[in-house]
């Protein structure tokens, strides 16, 4: 944990720049690089029961415990910078904040 799932980028072109930013992540953060969680996240716009599109807008869904505006901005540095360097110079990026009471680790809470 933090988990970060990417969705409508290319499986091949995550993997190239992934070492780099998992290294970035982790200075970023501050937290040690086992803990980080890369997802790429097979993803489909559905609409009135079709099928519409398979290579969507690549955006990123972090999920982590809540911290300093200033950490935010150098993570969202890092993923875009990263995004840009697969090739998709267009992204969004959007954080859900984990509460240690909700987050449990081998059948116990954090909080």
């Amino acid at each position: 944990m933090p988990f970060f799932r990417f969705h409508f980028v290319d499986e091949s072109r995550l993997a190239e720049v992934g070492s780099g930013m998992t290294d970035r992540l982790q200075e970023a953060i501050g937290c040690p690089r086992d803990h980080i969680v890369v997802e790429n996240v097979h993803s489909s716009f559905i609409d009135g029961g079709e099928v519409k599109a398979t290579n969507g807008w690549p955006f990123v869904e972090v999920d982590y415990f809540p911290r300093p505006r200033e950490v935010q901005e150098r993570v969202v540095r890092v993923l875009y910078e990263s995004l840009k360097d697969a090739g998709y110079p267009n992204s969004d990026i959007h954080f859900r904040y984990l509460q240690p009471e909700n987050y449990y680790e081998n059948g116990e809470a954090l909080g």
